[in-house]
Order: structure tokens, then sequence, then C-alpha cells
């Protein structure tokens, strides 16, 4: 959706569905259970209403004037909206308009507004993911086009227009191979075009469709047509085109437009945008439209699209100029030369064009005078270039296509030309490769399209390789394209590439600025911050952000937000080989200065968001120390920066810069924590200890190794968790670092206790805690206590881990820590829930979800929803459990943590059982004790034993309950856990 120019993304297929249904229907009571219908097809959870409800409420927060837009309407809701707001009513409105005109004899105003309606079609409605509901409604709206579709071509056959229609049907027609109705309009197009042999053609081509798809012939009329073709029926005779309908023209008008492509895709948009902006143009004085964009973007397409479209429009000619402000071997023409080339064009012989720049010019400017005209001045480097090309007095059009912004210009409008959407690049690559290879491969296709990135010169590049090799499959190409150091090479044919394309941008640049354009080439990601900017360019923020805007003029960088920069992917393929070929000695202090920034900058944005960590000293704390002054904004940053942190330890590796290379690592761990990312973290905490072992740095091997540790913990990997976190014990002591050592013992405890070794674990987090009180570190202090708390509750020891968990809770409030308060809120409850105060242990869960939601911890989340739907079980509150419990395995099932998982599927089947849903009970603690098993949590598989034992009881399964009850209790009494924790 859209709110005038900006994008309004909705995310999640539910908020999807719910808009879309809401639309399809704008104007009308959609009931809550249509809506249902919609959201789940055929099976929808209990809460489904409930949920719609929620998505609703999230549709009018998200969208401007939500309230407004979806009304709550008697049993469901109603979309208020207007035609000029939605396309589908606008294209109702023309389908109803084109059909009162063609009532009313008036056949050009029905073909145009046919055609303006067909132009507002977008695809599938949520391109086939809609689900039944929403496919079925999407598929009578695609039958409603083909109808039209159909409608519109017969009236421009009747009119005379068979050729300028035939590109357009041939496409349908491939699209829907098996519409005979649109197959007979190609026939007759093709036929009163003077191609009898290709409308034959295409009669075999539907027979042999026919045959294979359905196994049936062509109907009796394709066959009557097919055969009233190959006889040449004079009822055929080709009609004379509507003389109303062709502008007078004489010998001397000029018209010069290029080849309009027939394979043209997209850009629907912005043609709209060319053809609103001539519309809307005063008399007396000339549009200037000047479009804007990266090489390869399709500019010159567009321009050459809308230039056919509004042509005749201007009765005194079309004229186009290539000004070479980007050609490879040429020197950009400058306005003089274009001049001239444009008066000859016009037919003025060489021998009347002035010889001097200002009588030219006066000839040039004399003749647009008076004249209507429509200019495309393509490929302009500046503004200077096209200034003296525009005609001081006229109603003409000009269109200029560059690729820097010709902000020099005063009086044009501007519109930037960026990648192509993923539905434009598909339909692209249909009709430049075909349909058929494009449908036998789907993913294949889908990942060739990312890769070229949108950009329609990578498109059919690729389409043309594929083409010139029909032995290979789009899956092989697109393997060669993966490989990042060779993906330019592979988008290169006939000498024409993405490559050379974007060369000559660079070689236009003034010398600062390509010095400055390589340096960014060392950034190892694609967007980055005037920040980074300013550690690369060793400059401050503000000049930085000048630099990058420069770039983003020349079009080789793209505005995301103020401040924030994106490298297209080829762009960023482009300047890192830039980058690698003109290496400087300045590269390597850019490098190193931009992991400073990573370093400073992630360590100050982890020390807010977890006070109390260990500080090793390394850091420049007086840089930009108001920077983050609250969570959100650490938070934000780190959540931005994630993916350009995670490729610059593999940066920093590769370059020798070792100690960045140990060092970065832990803040990615510990924002891993919260964000739930561990596999990643973890590979990059991986080359953490590396690094710290190739620099023999024993206290950062035993850093990495520790946050590496917790990392494979809550992926449930709890051997390798414990291995490392005994090796990590092992260098703390051969150091001497004491605050190290009980820090280890701390996480191992932590471990112990998932592991079931429940007395092992209790030690470790008694000396751990005690000896945090005794060095004063009071992070350690809090977290040990959290952790003890649930070894206790686990032992049944319900009032010291109730004293635990509140004086953790305390401390963490102290320092102003939240995540790990949350575990320590949630272990509190569990401890107040076993003894009994079930009111009390409700609020303390809920403090636990509030502070999990405000910093959105997915690793956490489904625990702490697990762990109110419990309390709900024991307080009998049996639909409000049931719906934590789902949302709580709904994160489990969308997150990486494994950790936690088996207890949410307990936790579910507590509520099944309490629900008396026996089988459904009996599958989710089936799952729990799997996922136990393979992971080596006893506690929780004893758990799921017990519960089995329940379930088959009640299912009136005496032997097999006797056999898990006989199997959780060995397990129980193992870890020496009493029946009162059981």
């Amino acid at each position: 959706m859209r709110s005038g120019s900006e994008l309004i993304p909705v995310s999640g297929t539910l908020q999807r569905r719910m808009l879309v249904m809401l639309l399809l229907e704008a104007g009308r009571v959609v009931p809550v259970s249509r809506l249902v219908a919609a959201g789940w097809n055929e099976e929808p959870p209990d809460s489904a209403e409930h949920q719609v409800r929620k998505t609703v409420a999230k549709l009018r927060s998200r969208l401007p004037h939500g309230p407004d837009i979806i009304v709550t309407d008697g049993p469901g809701y109603r979309a208020v909206v207007d035609t000029e707001q939605l396309d589908l009513l606008r294209y109702q409105e023309l389908l109803r308009q084109a059909r009162a005109s063609l009532d009313a004899g008036e056949t050009e105003q029905a073909v145009a507004q046919l055609r303006e309606a067909l132009a507002l079609w977008r695809g599938p409605v949520l391109a086939g993911s809609g689900g039944r509901v929403v496919d079925a409604a999407s598929t009578a709206l695609e039958e409603q086009r083909l109808t039209a579709a159909e409608q519109l071509y017969g009236l421009c056959i009747d009119a005379g227009e068979a050729a300028g229609i035939t590109g357009e049907l041939r496409v349908l027609v491939d699209e829907h191979p098996l519409r005979e109705t649109l197959r007979s309009r190609l026939m007759l197009a093709l036929y009163h075009s003077g191609q009898q042999a290709a409308a034959l053609d295409e009669f075999a081509r539907a027979r042999e469709h026919l045959a294979e798809e359905l196994g049936i012939d062509p109907s009796a009329e394709l066959t009557a047509l097919h055969e009233r073709i190959l006889r040449q029926d004079p009822s055929l005779t080709r009609p004379e085109r509507a003389a109303s309908r062709v502008p007078h023209q004489v010998t001397e008008t000029p018209h010069s437009l290029p080849f309009d492509v027939p394979d043209f895709s997209g850009r629907s948009m912005e043609l709209q945008w060319i053809c609103d902006a001539a519309r809307r143009a005063p008399e007396g004085s000339p549009t200037v439209l000047s479009l804007d964009g990266m090489g390869g973007g399709g500019k010159t397409a567009l321009a050459i699209r809308a230039a056919h479209q509004l042509a005749e429009q201007y009765p005194h000619g079309s004229l186009f100029i290539d000004l070479h402000g980007f050609t490879p071997g040429q020197t950009p023409l400058s306005a003089f030369q274009a001049q001239g080339d444009l008066l000859a064009a016009v037919g003025i012989p060489s021998e009347e064009l002035p010889a001097v720049p200002a009588g030219r010019a006066a000839r040039w400017q004399s003749y647009m005078r008076g004249r209507r005209m429509l200019l495309v001045l393509d490929n302009a480097a500046a503004s200077e270039q096209v200034r003296e090309l525009i005609p001081a007095s006229s109603d003409s059009l000009v269109l200029i296509t560059s690729r820097p912004r010709l902000t020099g210009l005063d009086g044009a409008e501007w519109l930037s030309v960026g990648a192509l959407p993923e539905l434009d690049s598909h339909q692209l690559l249909r009709n430049t490769l075909g349909a058929a290879r494009v449908e036998k491969e789907p993913d294949a296709a889908r990942e060739l399209l990312r890769l070229c990135g949108g950009l329609p010169l990578a498109v059919r590049i690729a389409a043309a390789r594929l083409a010139n090799r029909p032995h290979w499959t789009v899956q092989r190409l697109v393997e060669r394209l993966r490989d990042h150091n060779r993906r330019l090479e592979e988008l290169t044919s006939e000498g024409r590439g993405v490559a050379g394309a974007l060369l000559l941008s660079y070689q236009s640049m003034p010398k600062e600025q390509r010095t400055a354009f390589r340096l960014l080439g060392h950034h190892p990601g694609r967007y980055l911050d005037a920040g980074e900017a300013a550690a690369l360019l060793d400059t401050d923020v503000l000049t930085a952000e000048d630099v990058m805007e420069e770039l983003v003029d020349v079009r080789l960088l793209e505005a995301r937000e103020p401040g924030v920069y994106a490298l297209h992917d080829l762009v960023r393929s482009f300047v890192q080989r830039v980058a690698q070929g003109e290496k400087a000695p300045e590269d390597g202090q850019a490098v190193r200065r931009l992991m400073d920034h990573y370093l400073n900058t992630a360590g100050r944005a982890c020390d807010t968001l977890f006070p109390g960590r260990r500080n090793f000293g390394d850091r420049d704390e007086g840089a930009r120390a108001d920077e983050f002054d609250h969570e959100d904004k650490a938070l934000q940053w780190l959540d931005q920066h994630r993916d350009s942190l995670l490729a610059a330890v593999d940066a920093a590796y590769q370059e020798g810069l070792l100690w960045h290379a140990a060092r970065l690592p832990r803040e990615l761990g510990f924002h891993s924590s919260i964000r739930a990312y561990d596999a990643s973290a973890n590979a990059a905490l991986e080359k953490g200890v590396s690094a710290s072992r190739r620099l023999g740095d024993r206290s950062l091997t035993r850093l990495n190794l520790m946050n590496l540790a917790m990392g494979k913990w809550r992926l449930g990997q709890l051997s390798e968790a414990v291995a490392r976190l005994e090796e990590a014990m092992d260098l703390s002591r051969q150091m001497g670092d004491v605050h190290s050592e009980a820090e280890c013992r701390a996480r191992l405890g932590q471990a112990c206790s998932s592991m079931g070794e429940l007395e092992r674990a209790l030690q470790l987090c008694q000396e751990a805690n005690a000896r945090a009180q005794e060095l004063g570190f009071t992070r350690l202090d809090g977290s040990s206590l959290s952790t003890l708390s649930l070894v206790q509750v686990r032992l049944g020891r319900f009032d010291e881990a109730a004293e635990a968990a509140e004086r953790a809770v305390a401390i963490f409030d102290s320092i102003k820590e939240v995540q790990l308060s949350v575990d320590a809120l949630s272990n509190l409850s569990q401890a107040i829930e076993h003894l009994g105060r079930f009111e009390e242990a409700l609020a303390w869960a809920d403090a636990a979800l509030e502070r999990c939601q405000r910093m959105s911890m997915p690793s956490v989340l489904p625990l702490v929803l697990a762990r109110r739907a419990d309390v709900l079980v024991r307080m009998g509150k049996l639909e409000e459990a049931a719906d934590s419990a789902d949302h709580a395995l709904a994160k489990a099932t969308s997150s990486t943590d494994d950790i936690h998982r088996a207890t949410v599927h307990l936790s579910v089947g507590r509520v099944r059982y309490a629900q008396g849903d026996l089988d459904m009970a009996q599958a989710q603690q089936l799952l729990a004790h799997e996922i136990a098993c393979r992971m080596e949590l006893r506690y929780d598989e004893a758990c799921a034993l017990w519960g089995l034992g329940r379930t088959a009881e009640a299912q009136g399964h005496s032997q097999m309950a006797r056999q898990h009850r006989s199997a959780a209790d060995n397990l129980f009494s193992l870890m020496k856990v009493p029946d009162t924790a059981r």
C-alpha cells in the first residue's frame, strides 16, 4: 500500500489477508467469520476470531487514518475507500464506463477506458499466497481481466489496429495457452497484419496444447476460424482503420523515436507519472521531465515507451537523440553538436546550419517556436548539456534521461528510476526468456532475479545468455552468479554488461569522489550509515554525509533514510572489485578505522543494554558518550548493523586484523542473547576463538569460549557448551582470573541445570554467587541467583527459590538490567506458583512478559508465555491459558533457539490436558519428550514422561501410564527431585 509516495509495508500473512479481504469487498461489510475463513482456510484455531480483531486493530494503527478506513459495522468490518484510493475500484469503474460507451456507440472512448482499466493490473492478489478464499477472488478478477482484454483486442481489430496489438496478445496467449478466445484474437490480428502463416501456426500450437493438457481438440469456433484463414475467406477482409483515429500528418513531420521493445515490462507507476505530468502541462511553456537512475536501470526504455504512448498528442513530430553522456568510447555531445543533429533530423540542410554556437542555438529555438513536439534527450551527462536544447517558447514535452539527477534544470520535474519490483522483474524474464523455461524452474528463476537485483539490464543479459545456451538450465546460471567475484563477468554479453555501465559512472567522477567511492568498497555490508562512512573516509559525520549524498546524485548509492544509505548488490560487487583492483596505502588504515568504529560503537551499545557487564578497558570511552542514552537507541543500532558486524568479523580475520576479529564477536553474542540469531553469532565467535588463539591471548580466548558456550546452550547443544565452558574455566584458573572463573562456574551451573545434574548445578551456582559477592561483581551476583532459584524450584526448595529470585530481581532493577531480569521474574513466578500464591505468580509472569516485549526478545518470549500459561491453568482460566500457550508455541516454532522448546510443548500439553483434549496433549508431550531426549534435557524428559503417564491414564491406557510413570520416577529420583516438584 502507499500513502502519497510513501510505501506502507504490511507485514505478516494474517495482516495481508485481512487487509486484502476488506479491500476486495470495499464498501461492503465483511463478517468476522469470512475473515476467519480467509485467514486460516479450513483449520482456524480456537482463538481465530480474537486474532482477527487484534489484526484489524494492528492494521488500523499502521495505516494513515486507519480507524476511518477500516470501520466496525454490525457483525464485521467494512473498508471505506474512494475510487481514487483503490486501483480495484478504479478498475471496476472504468469497466462500467467502457460498457456504457459501447452501448452509446462511442467505440474509441470504450477502447481508451478498457486500456486504462487493464493498465491498473499488478498481478494475482497476494501473488498466489492468499489462501483458499483470497485465491478464489483472485481467480475471479483474473477471469474478468481476460474477458476485458479479449473485448479490447476485438475492438482494436475491428478498428484496423491489428498490427499494433500482436505483441500484447502474444504475451497473454503465452500466459494462458488454453484460452481459445485469446488465441482467436491473436490469429485474427496476425492475419490482418499480413501474417497468414503465423496465424495458422497459432492454431497448430493451440491444438498441441489442448491435446497435451486436456486431451481434447480445439472448439468448433476456433476450428472454423482456422478454416476461414486457410481459404482467405472474403468475410475476413481487413478492416480499414478509422479515419478519426489518424491525426493529419504531412511528409515533413519528423518522427525519429527508436523501436519500442515489445517485451518492455513493469514501470506502470513511472509511465503514469509521465503521462499525468504531460496532461497537466500549462500552455505556452515546455514540460521538462527528467528521469535519473543508475546505469542499466531501464531509463531509456521507459522514456521511449512513454514517448510512443504520447506521440499522438504532439502533432508536429517526435525526436530522439543520444547525448552520449555515458557511452563507451564516446565523448558526450556538446549542446552545439546536439542542436546540429536535431536540426538535421527535421530536414534542415547542413549548409543552412549556422557554424557558430549563438547562431545555431537561435536557429534551433526559431524552429521550435509555435511547434508542439516531443523530444527525448537520452543519456545526458549534466544540466549544461541539455539546457540549450529545451525549447524556450513551445508546448512541447521534453523527456530527459540521465544517471545523475540534473538539479541545475530550473522548472524540471524529476523522477528516480530504481530497481524493478519482483513481479515486474519476473514478467520481464518471462517476456525475454520465454514463459516455458521460467515455469519449468520457478525457484531458480526467483533466485536469478534476486541475483540480478531488479536491474533490467542484468535481467536482459541473463535471459540472453540462457537463450543463447538452450542446453543450460536456469539453475546452472544461478550457480555461476552466486560466485560474488564472478557475478559481473557473468552479466556481460557482446560487450554490453553491468560492469561496463557502472565503470562509465565511476570514471566520470572527479578524483576525490572516486577515491571516496573506492574506500566505501571496503565496507562489509550493503547498508551503511554516515558514521561508518566517516570512519572509512577519516572525516567527520557531516562531511561524510555530504560525500554520500554526492554519490546518491550520481546514482551509485541509494538513500534509504536520513543518514543511512544502501549499495545495490551489483554496485557492491563492482565497488569491491574496484577496491581490490586499485589498492592504495590508505586502504588498510581505512579498514582499521572502520573496525575501531564498530568495536567502540557496538561496545557502547551493549554497555547500555547490559549494564554491569565487565569492561575490558580497550575502547575509546569518551567518544560520543551520549550516543546511546537509552536502551532503545542501543538496540536499534545493533539491529541495523547486525549483518555488517557479522561480515566485519570475517573481513577482519581475512585482513589479519586479529585483535578486532577476536573482540567484535563478544558484542554479537550479547546482542544475539536478545535477538536469537545464535547460529550466525556462533560462527563469528568461532572466528573469535581462532583469532584469540593466533594472538596467543588467553583472556580473549576465555572470553570467546564462554560466549560461544552460551550461544551453543541456547541452541540446545549442551555437550558442546559444557566442553567450551570447562576449557574456559581451565584458562581462568591458569591466569588466576577469579572474576572469569566465577563467571564460568555460573554458566556451567546453568548448563548442568538444563542437563538435569541438579546437585552439581546447585553447588556451582552457590559457589559463583558467593565469589560474586566477595568481588562486588553485581551482574554476576544477580545472574547466579537467578539460575540458583530455578535449580531450587526443581529440587522442591520453593521458599529458598523465591528468596533467591527476589534478590536477583532487586539486583537487576538496581543496575537497570532488563534482559536478565526477565529470567529472574519468570523463576520467581514459578517458585511462587509452587507455594500456592497463584495471583502473585501471575503478576510476576506478567511483569516478565512486559519487559520481554519491551525489549522484543524472541529468545525468551516463548518461555515467558509458557510460564504465564502454566499459572493460568492452575487458576482454572483455561481460555486465557490456551491463548498464551498457542502464542508461545507460535513464537517457539519461528525462533532459532531450541533450549526452551521442550518447556513450551510441555506447557501446551498441560493446557490441552486441562481442556480435555487428550490426543493433542499427548502429541505435545511426545514432541517435548523427543526434543528433551535429543538435547539431553533430563528434567524436561522426566516432566514429559510424567505428563504422558497422566494422559495415558485419562485415556484408559493403564499399562502405558504405569510405564511412563515408572520411567519418570526413575529420572526424577536420579536428579533427587521430590514429588512436590514433579
